[in-house]
């Protein structure tokens, strides 16, 4: 009996997990929906802080069964090759993300065009010198060049 409670219980966590993802809107990515996206870039390197809610009922199944499918949706959503989870909560996330600028030396740097799996609503980029706000983009184009401070 009690593994069919089990099977049951893991069956509707499934199947609250799947639906969600099945209806959706351009800011959102399986269970969750991005608010807004800060990504200050430290010379090569960058912190991202991504704000965001999670579907009601989904909170409790996060918490009761562990953060790591909602860690590898963060990831997914932001997108950058060498990054890891600082801070993953039912709110938002901060990410450290690794040479996602070239350096072309001497305090010079050049941030690439960027892909997000989702429409951020509101992404802000912020340099040493300048913020750059940008309103509903799934993709920074052409990328931009900054200076750093050291």
């Amino acid at each position: 009996m009690r593994r069919v409670t089990v099977a049951v219980v893991l069956m509707l966590a499934v199947a609250a997990l799947i639906a969600p993802a099945v209806a959706g809107s351009d800011e959102r990515y399986s269970y969750i929906t991005v608010e807004d996206v800060t990504i200050q870039l430290v010379k090569e390197d960058a912190i991202i802080t991504m704000n965001y809610k999670i579907d009601d009922g989904i909170g409790f199944l996060v918490l009761l069964l562990g953060k790591s499918d909602l860690k590898r949706k963060v990831l997914d959503i932001l997108n950058f090759e060498d990054a890891q989870i600082q801070i993953a909560d039912l709110e938002h996330a901060v990410v450290h993300a690794n040479n996602v600028s070239n350096d072309y030396g001497r305090g010079s740097y050049w941030f690439p065009e960027h892909r997000f799996e989702v429409v951020v609503p509101s992404l802000t980029v912020i340099a040493p010198h300048s913020t750059k706000c940008y309103t509903d983009v799934a993709e920074l184009t052409g990328g931009f060049g900054y200076f750093s401070i050291d």
